[in-house]
């Protein structure tokens, strides 16, 4: 009879740990938070309106059904304000459907990353291929404008496939970022359109500021400025004062670290402390006065990979501490 119900007990178990796996819904807080618990998300609608520092977190889009549970929107830790997702397109529909989910039950919002570099990069491999195939000039340096304008207004306009809250435009390169005019002035173009959706500049505004004729540093509601690669505070510091040059905008400051990437496991402490680093140099006030600007919140890419600790994003909850204390003694998990 014990090798017939083994088996079976077994089984029953792995059904169990598969539903929990592939479950849509946040099941980390303490105290317990249903989905459906009216007041609860009314209380947690009402903060994200209200004036806090935000968090933002990237996260991947696919066009398969979504099948781990750090690519559920619903699944995010409920405190984030803003989801970043790359990736989307072909959004699967059961993304879709609860991107939709997550902003009407938490008031959580989602946006579209674009990427100038990521158009590069598909250039450049498809320039490669060419080449070596003899079809060069097909990719000829002067070619690259019309490809970054086009590609660029056809991943914009997931936003709306998709209904996204907006953009976030992303723009990581070099000094000289005339290259990346097409990619810049077709968001421009497209925020003329759009002047519903929420617009993010992610990246080097200085060197965007430098475009003529752009206005995308201007116009976005936040800049996203990169410090990944700083563990104290004094190199945080020093990243985002210079790409505060003229013309860009001091009022509306985000800064961006990573979450540490599972396969380097996460050994060497500063890379460790890294988000906690930056989320203290958010809110510490004496970074407002040497820096010179109004610092709006935290965002963390690598998010998924957080999702891997224990507990659950302890990283990104750790964030939310710091940025949000208040809210955090009301619930130690979110």
């Amino acid at each position: 009879m014990k090798l017939i119900l083994l088996p079976i007990l077994a089984a029953t178990a792995l059904v169990v740990s598969c539903s929990e796996w592939t479950d849509p819904r946040n099941v980390d807080f303490l105290p317990r938070m249903t989905t459906y618990d009216p007041a609860a998300l009314a209380d947690l609608r009402a903060f994200k309106a209200s004036e806090h520092p935000l968090l933002m977190m990237h996260v991947e889009g696919t066009p398969s059904a979504p099948n781990r549970q750090n690519q559920h929107p619903m699944a995010m830790p409920d405190s984030v304000d803003f989801l970043l997702m790359s990736r989307v397109d072909g959004l699967h529909a059961s993304l879709v459907a609860e991107v939709a989910e997550v902003r009407a039950a938490k008031g959580t919002r989602t946006l579209n990353l674009v990427s100038y570099d990521a158009i590069r990069s598909n250039w450049e491999a498809l320039r490669a291929e060419a080449v070596e195939a003899g079809r060069a000039d097909e990719y000829s340096e002067t070619k690259f404008a019309d490809y970054c304008r086009t590609e660029t207004r056809k991943q914009l306009e997931y936003c709306v496939t998709y209904g996204l809250d907006g953009v976030v435009a992303s723009y990581l390169g070099g000094y000289d970022a005339e290259p990346a005019a097409p990619f810049v002035l077709a968001v421009d173009a497209w925020a003329n359109e759009h002047a519903d959706k929420l617009l993010f500049l992610r990246g080097y505004p200085s060197y965007v500021a430098r475009i003529e004729g752009q206005t995308l540093v201007l116009r976005c509601n936040y800049l996203i400025i990169l410090a990944e690669d700083a563990r104290a505070s004094v190199s945080i510091s020093r990243m985002v004062r210079e790409q505060l040059t003229e013309g860009v905008p001091t009022d509306r400051v985000i800064l961006e670290t990573s979450v540490p990437v599972l396969a380097d496991g996460g050994g060497d402490p500063l890379s460790d402390a890294a988000v906690r680093t930056a989320a203290e140099w958010v809110m510490d006030p004496r970074t407002s006065s040497t820096v010179r600007c109004d610092k709006r919140g935290l965002c963390i890419s690598n998010a998924p990979d957080d999702y891997f600790n224990k507990p659950t994003y302890r990283r990104i909850r750790e964030a939310l501490a710091i940025l949000n204390p208040a809210a955090d003694e009301s619930n130690s998990e979110n």
